[in-house]
């Protein structure tokens, strides 16, 4: 290809108009304001200038552009350096710091042929800096742009090496430039075309000029920097929270369980049994000791299962203010309670559905009916223990430890029932369960500082009331006598009592480990890991099985009827859990769940009517025996608490005048009690063969081979259970005087009145 004259290549590298490069002033200016002027010369810098490649030194390659009139040719021994050059690119106002040889050696991108450079004005002298001349206008900096003009500072090993290089916008001393592109061709029509939009000096180039002042690089997308924040506290994870209508329809369906409740226990009726006449004559006597200073009688506090300071006084104040039913109705009000904060502690845990079913499943059990009708230690004991569990769960993520506010429940609940300790371990527990899942390890320390301070109340309030106290914990808790009942009873009692909640609590642990949610999309608490889920739900469940065991222990059913409500107490969570969980998702079989309800509702109903007929209709009985009284007369009755009960306010039946069948000194055998009916020391001896037959049995045999006693009534109790339905009272006979003067004034009264 014949090769184009000098003037020919010289008039297409010849300067656009500035009309033409208008759109270039700015960035041409902005750019200039980045290049480097150093305040001193070096030894580099006062070399020979550089020009542009002279194409004999490349033979290869095609010339690019023509070379400076005063500029040397390149060496042939010279490398040949590639440079990229835009050509919007100037040359900036030489420093006044730099030597006039450094200025006027600059080579520029531009033909010979264009205007030389005017020298640079005084302002823009004072104006430039270490970077070059400030441009009037700051440069803005885009965020978003492919290329960027960066002033390229060579090093010490750099210099030194290339000595003869310039700091100006030219290429090296006896570089080759790029093969220039033919005129003509497709290449040069998009340089053109590129040079007339402004986009030539924002072109990426991969070639990189080593001694170039200024480099157009590509931005490469700078690599996130991941940055590890500083260890925080965990925190806690989002609760349970059911929207308003969700809350509205689950309080309606609570009112009706508790309605339900309500009226299952009030169905009950039957006179005082033989512990509530115990307690609340007790209270009536503490209450008047405490009031007006009157004597009590016997030393309640060194037999009694709880404090005769605390319950009976609150019971006896109410039976002077409404009698029997009042005092129940308190009882009735704390299983109702119980029952709300059962549902409460299960919606915590998990979420409404699963508390309804807590609940509706602990309301009808046998333990929560019977107690809502006995004004017996049993009901407020369980209301204070519930309190205590109750607080635990709901202060258990608070900063400050709130939860103590748990621990004089929990020591009132001790006192008011020992056995209620049984407990307290469980109630210790319950936080650290609850906050699991947020891994707060202050709450190890409040369970602890609890029990501490539980522990420090019980044992002031046993320095406060003495030894008495101290013989009646270990006579009626911790030291009982052991009884007879045999081992297959009590699990049948349990199984009875108690063994479908425990089933359900069962399946309903075992599930929850398993798998949370019941539906895919159910909202409920958070569960933590499967050990926590398997820890909350052995603790729950496991609870239940403190009363069973305790009276396995003892050998004895006493009292296992009210104890085992306890234990279910803590269960019904899990147990409402499981009854979800046998419904399935989006209650598929809800026929299930019904069933399991109405077979818990009959259990719980013929069972509680069953126990609360137990023991004898007194009304009649007590009726009877008011026939028999006589001041200062002694009395020996089987169940005497029921008539000291009854007959507290007549002067003729105190209760020191009234011994019970019990083998109690100075009556401890059958034996002495057949001699004090020969002694004739009694006035009226009511028995009916139930809780001591083998002294009822010595009673009779002396009573039918005495002169001295008559069968005065023989009344019909209607107690299934008892070896007699019948009370037979037995009253001393009158001396002969005395009955021969009651005969005469019986004759003589008809002729008076004639």
């Amino acid at each position: 290809m014949e090769r184009a004259p000098e003037d020919e290549r010289a008039a297409e590298v010849q300067p656009e108009p500035q009309a033409e490069r208008g759109t270039d002033s700015r960035a041409s200016r902005d750019r200039d304001w980045f290049q480097p002027a150093f305040g001193a010369a070096s030894a580099s810098d006062t070399a020979t200038p550089a020009s542009t490649t002279n194409p004999a030194a490349s033979p290869s390659r095609p010339p690019t552009s023509t070379t400076s009139p005063s500029g040397p040719t390149a060496s042939p021994s010279s490398p040949a350096i590639p440079t990229f050059t835009p050509t919007s690119l100037t040359t900036p106002a030489a420093s006044p710091s730099r030597p006039a040889s450094r200025a006027n050696s600059s080579t520029s991108t531009t033909s010979p042929a264009s205007p030389a450079a005017s020298p640079a004005s005084p302002a823009e002298k004072v104006r430039s800096s270490r970077f070059g001349s400030a441009p009037s206008v700051r440069p803005d900096v885009l965020t978003d742009a492919e290329t960027i003009v960066l002033p390229a500072l060579e090093s010490k090993r750099a210099k030194s090496a290339n000595a003869p290089n310039t700091r100006s916008g030219s290429t090296a001393a006896g570089a080759a430039s790029p093969p220039a592109t033919e005129p003509g061709t497709a290449g040069s029509r998009r340089t053109a075309s590129r040079r007339h939009s402004g986009e030539a000096a924002a072109a990426p180039s991969r070639t990189v000029v080593e001694e170039a002042e200024t480099q157009i690089l590509p931005v490469m997308p700078a690599t996130p920097v991941r940055r590890h924040p500083p260890e925080r506290a965990h925190q806690p994870l989002e609760r349970y929270t059911p929207s308003r209508r969700t809350t509205r329809v689950s309080r309606t369906i609570l009112l009706a369980i508790l309605c339900l409740q309500a009226i299952m226990s009030l169905r009950l009726r039957n006179s005082a049994f033989e512990d509530e006449a115990l307690y609340l004559y007790a209270g009536h006597l503490e209450l008047g000791h405490l009031l007006h200073g009157t004597p009590l009688y016997g030393s309640f506090e060194s037999y009694f299962s709880g404090s005769p300071v605390l319950y009976p006084v609150v019971a006896a104040a109410l039976d002077q203010a409404g009698g029997l039913a009042l005092a129940r109705a308190l009882s009735l009000v704390e299983m109702l309670a119980i029952t709300t904060m059962c549902y409460s502690i299960a919606r915590y845990l998990f979420n409404e559905r699963i508390a309804l079913c807590a609940a509706a499943i602990f309301s009808v059990t046998e333990s929560t009916l019977f107690l809502g009708n006995f004004a017996t230690f049993d009901a407020s004991c369980l209301f204070l223990l519930a309190a205590a569990a109750w607080i635990m769960v709901y202060t258990a993520r608070c900063r400050w430890p709130v939860l103590f506010l748990a621990a004089p429940l929990a020591a009132l609940a001790v006192a008011v029932k020992y056995a209620g300790l049984l407990w307290v371990p469980a109630i210790a527990v319950l936080p650290i369960l609850t906050v699991w899942p947020d891994r707060i390890r202050r709450v190890w320390f409040y369970s602890i500082g609890f029990l501490i301070f539980v522990g420090g109340l019980l044992y002031t309030g046993l320095r406060l009331g003495g030894p008495a106290y101290v013989v009646a914990i270990k006579g009626t808790t911790t030291n009982r006598a052991h009884g007879g009942t045999p081992l297959a009873t009590l699990l049948t009692e349990s199984l009875k009592w108690g063994g479908l909640v425990f089933a359900l609590a069962v399946v309903g642990s075992i599930t929850y480990v398993i798998r949370v949610r019941t539906d895919p999309g159910e909202k409920i608490a958070p569960a933590g890991s499967r050990l926590r889920r398997a820890a909350l739900g052995l603790v729950l469940t496991g609870t239940a099985l403190l009363a069973p065991i305790y009276q396995i222990h003892l050998h004895t059913d006493i009292s296992f009827q009210k104890h085992i409500g306890f234990g279910l107490f803590f269960a019904a969570p899990m147990a409402g859990f499981g009854l979800v969980r046998i419904m399935g998702a989006y209650f598929h079989w809800p026929h299930f769940g019904v069933a399991i309800w109405s077979l818990a509702l009959v259990v719980g109903l013929t069972q509680s009517s069953d126990l609360y007929h137990g023991w004898p209709q007194t009304d009649t009985f007590v009726h009877e025996f008011t026939r028999y009284l006589k001041p200062n007369a002694q009395y020996l009755v089987e169940v005497p608490e029921v008539p000291i009960y009854y007959l507290e306010n007549r002067s003729d039946a105190k209760p020191a005048q009234f011994t019970a069948t019990y083998s109690i000194p100075p009556l401890t055998t059958p034996a002495k009690f057949a001699a004090a009916v020969k002694t004739g020391e009694f006035q009226v001896i009511a028995y009916n063969d139930d809780l001591t037959p083998a002294n009822d049995a010595a009673l009779a045999t002396a009573l039918k081979a005495s002169h001295s006693y008559r069968l005065a009534s023989k009344v019909y109790i209607g107690y299934a259970y008892g070896a007699s339905p019948y009370y037979y009272i037995w009253v001393k006979r009158a001396a002969p005087k005395a009955k021969a003067k009651a005969h005469k004034a019986t004759v003589r009264a008809p002729s008076s009145n004639g």
